[in-house]
């Protein structure tokens, strides 16, 4: 026992030598053997525990791996055993029926449960939200299937290279990229490519160039690598299109990490290990489902049709630039707002549009944000003749509080668009042939065509007592035509002193001030500016008189207006001539015009409020005028000053008759022109000339369409030319709007100091606010005409102006008190 005892002992006693617990006796270098000793005996055991645990991980992996493959290969002989029975016609028809629809259905719910929540139909089929597909069961046959909403392709297109959305394939582009510093191999990464991903390893270095790059649709960062959250932040910020970044990990990391993570935008986390990738697939299909649609939206701004989309709540979600052109409503201002049936009673074609329809070939359209991964082609049909019969610019502002104010004749015709639109062939045509008819400008004018030309005697009739006005059929030269032919000027030049030469000189800008001109020339602005802009239209030249007798007509006109008006005198007269001038001078306006009718515009605003008494129509109705008993209460203002500057140039004693040298066709329809421009200014048809101004078609129309389109045209640039206060510069505006303001306060005083119906009660000096009245005007006329007839002539900037002085005009209401309305006018 004694020895045994002493054995053992000398056992523990070189055990402890080996691992350094003692001193070793026998030198001085025995403290250095055992540190040495010690280290490569850690360092032996430490490779033993590492060998031996990758040999158990690879087994592992290993048996994982032959377990899964002997899964599929026993799960593929079932199969193949399953249709070998059916191809042998084992068991009856309907067993095999009802086995492949519980194998379909099983299918679908799987699908519905993972893929389909809360997706009515981009899934390639449709979704109820009562469990079926479609729209129920109630509207469906017993012979229909219901549509599936995980396709299988045959072929090449199988479920992991494409994918149904709606009517359009896509093609599945599954890529990632692995953020780690090693080689990446896993279990993940196997389930990745097994499942169709494109995994591309990167160095925590190269991760920002290599995702600006690729494009991928999930980065996954291995949370080793130094900076992970400065590395998903920089994901962020180079990344093109939505990215799903993900963190990866040994293990589960704590929920306080993960809320960590969550701050760089890593908003999954996995494992090396984890087999379901699911979650990723999903993801990859709605990835490359929105990828797909800037090529629809791309498509939908070029096509000419207006589109409109709403949510369930009938809020605008989407409108293309079609709907833009037609209803003059901007995208920004529409999104988000209620829907409107106003705003899509227009016409379904916008003015001034370029032609694109008539081209048939293909066009190329660029798809902004697509990566250069798709392109998209379109085929314009010509449509000319079904599409845009008509030509209505509705423009309706979502500012105006009158979008309601529209003409019955235009409601019509909105009404049978929308009805020719739901019905096809025969009745389409002839719904059109009626919209065509009624798109005429004399509605109650009698046809007479079937016999116009072979019954002598009805022709007469007809022209004699019906068709007044029968211009010769020959060839009008544009406003654009007669420039180019005309060089030079004729005559002497007027001579005027040096300030009224300055104040004249950008007579043809839109910020011209007429005022300035009115003060220095001494209340002869019409005079002044009327001989420059008649000397620049060369309006000599057309009616065949000199300068001179131009020069004494447009005296004579000045002279008969009253200088006691503050509004409706010479210089609102000079006014409306510069802006009428100020029109003409835009090329989209001049290529419609012809040199007669630009001279009858001239010329009808220059005498447009000829003699106004500084009262309206109502008061000389009330007071019962003889101007008003002589034109029976219609439009008797402008009839007057139509008439009395016909009396007046054509006065054999006067010598001021520059109509002399017409001939008597010519006379006529300058004479017409100029009646028709001048009842035009009429407030009370305003929206009668508005309608008709928007279903003009100016494109592709016949010579005596033209005709009626220049007349048309110029009708409307007077009228706005009449109305154009509220949208010149700030300064102008006020004062214009207080000189027509004063006027209406002396009307209304007058008018209760004779006992007479007050025509417009919100005009009383001691009780008028001033801006609310001028915000007034611009909603229920100003807006709208502006916004067609700019939009026409490409004169948007004019619109931008309105807009601008009718909010200065707001942010003044509440301010304003009855106080400020004396000496408006200093």
């Amino acid at each position: 026992m004694e020895n045994m005892g002493k054995r053992k002992r000398r056992r523990d006693m070189e055990k402890k030598k080996k691992m350094g617990g003692i001193r070793l006796h026998g030198g001085k270098d025995a403290p250095s053997q055992a540190q040495q000793m010690t280290t490569s005996l850690l360092k032996k055991k430490n490779k033993r525990e590492e060998k031996k645990k990758r040999r158990n991980w690879g087994e592992k992996y290993e048996r994982e791996r032959r377990h899964e493959k002997s899964e599929k290969r026993r799960e593929k002989e079932r199969e193949m055993a399953g249709l070998a029975s059916f191809g042998r016609g084992g068991g009856s028809q309907q067993q095999h029926s009802t086995l492949l629809e519980e194998a379909y259905t099983h299918i679908h719910t799987q699908h519905t449960e993972h893929q389909c929540i809360a997706m009515r139909w981009c899934c390639g089929g449709s979704y109820s939200e009562n469990g079926g597909g479609g729209s129920g069961s109630s509207s469906r046959t017993p012979h229909q299937q219901p549509t599936p909403l995980l396709t299988v392709a045959t072929g090449s297109a199988t479920s992991n290279t494409h994918d149904t959305f709606g009517p359009m394939q896509v093609k599945m582009h599954k890529t990632a990229v692995i953020v780690t510093e090693g080689t990446g191999e896993s279990v993940l990464l196997d389930s990745l490519r097994a499942s169709g991903w494109n995994c591309t390893i990167s160095f925590p270095t190269q991760a920002t160039s290599d995702v600006e790059s690729i494009c991928p649709l999930a980065v996954f960062i291995d949370l080793r690598v130094p900076h992970p959250s400065q590395i998903a932040k920089d994901v962020s910020s180079v990344s093109t299109e939505e990215v799903l970044i993900v963190s990866i990990a040994e293990k589960h990391i704590s929920e306080k990490r993960r809320r960590a993570l969550g701050q760089s935008n890593i908003i999954h986390h996995v494992t090396w290990n984890t087999r379901d990738v699911t979650l990723f697939d999903y993801v990859g299909r709605l990835a490359n489902r929105i990828r797909a649609l800037p090529a629809l939206f791309a498509v939908l701004d070029e096509t000419d049709q207006a589109v409109e989309v709403c949510d369930e709540q009938r809020v605008v979600q989407y409108v293309n630039r079609a709907y833009e052109n037609v209803t003059g409503c901007i995208r920004s201002e529409v999104i988000g707002q209620p829907e409107s049936e106003m705003r899509r009673k227009s016409l379904p074609r916008a003015r001034g549009e370029e032609e694109r329809r008539r081209s048939s070939d293909w066009k190329f359209i660029r798809v902004p944000f697509a990566n250069n991964s798709q392109f998209v082609y379109m085929k314009r049909s010509n449509t000319t003749g079904e599409a845009a019969i008509f030509r209505d610019v509705s423009l309706k502002s979502l500012k105006s509080q009158t979008g309601g104010i529209e003409a019955p004749i235009s409601e019509v015709l909105t009404m049978l668009r929308d009805v020719s639109s739901r019905v096809d062939g025969e009745p389409a045509q002839t719904i059109k042939d009626a919209m065509k008819v009624l798109s005429s400008h004399e509605l109650y004018a009698p046809s007479i065509n079937r016999f116009r030309d072979a019954d002598r005697i009805a022709t007469q009739y007809y022209d004699g007592l019906i068709r007044l006005h029968h211009p010769a059929r020959q060839r009008k030269r544009s406003v654009v035509d007669a420039h180019r032919e005309k060089r030079g000027s004729h005559g002497e030049r007027r001579r005027v002193s040096a300030d009224v030469k300055n104040a004249l000189e950008n007579d043809n800008c839109w910020k011209f001030d007429i005022l300035h001109l009115e003060k220095v020339s001494d209340h002869h602005a019409l005079s002044q500016v009327g001989m420059k802009v008649f000397e620049r239209w060369k309006v000599c030249d057309v009616l065949g008189c000199s300068d001179e007798l131009l020069n004494r007509w447009i005296l004579s006109i000045e002279a008969h207006y009253h200088a006691g008006n503050t509004y409706h005198n010479a210089t609102h007269a000079a006014d409306v001539l510069q802006a009428t001038s100020f029109f003409l001078d835009s090329p989209s306006v001049a290529i419609h015009v012809n040199e007669s009718h630009a001279v009858a515009a001239l010329l009808a605003a220059a005498v447009h409020d000829l003699d106004h008494p500084g009262r309206g129509n109502a008061y000389l109705i009330n007071t019962r005028q003889s101007l008003a008993i002589l034109y029976n209460d219609n439009s008797i203002l402008e009839n007057h000053h139509i008439a009395l500057a016909f009396q007046l140039t054509l006065q054999h004693n006067a010598n001021v008759n520059i109509f002399s040298n017409l001939s008597r066709e010519e006379f006529i329809q300058m004479r017409h022109a100029m009646v028709e421009m001048v009842l035009a200014t009429d407030i009370s048809r305003h929206f009668e000339y508005l309608a008709k101004f928007n279903k003009m078609h100016v494109t592709d129309v016949a010579e005596e369409q033209r005709d009626t389109n220049s007349l048309t045209i110029c009708d409307m640039l007077v009228k706005c030319a009449d109305i154009s206060n509220p949208a010149r510069e700030w300064g102008l505006c006020q004062r214009w709007a207080h000189r027509i303001v004063e006027e209406y306060f002396e009307q209304t005083r007058e008018e209760k100091e004779k006992g007479l119906p007050v025509t417009m009660e919100v005009f009383d000096r001691n009780t008028c606010n001033v801006p609310i009245t001028q915000c007034g005007f611009i909603d229920m006329f100003a807006r709208e005409a502006f916004a067609t007839f700019t939009e026409f002539a490409k004169l948007g900037e004019l619109s931008d102006q309105l807009e601008s002085n009718y909010e200065k005009w707001k942010l003044m209401t509440s301010q304003w008190t009855p106080s400020h309305n004396t000496n408006l006018v200093l």
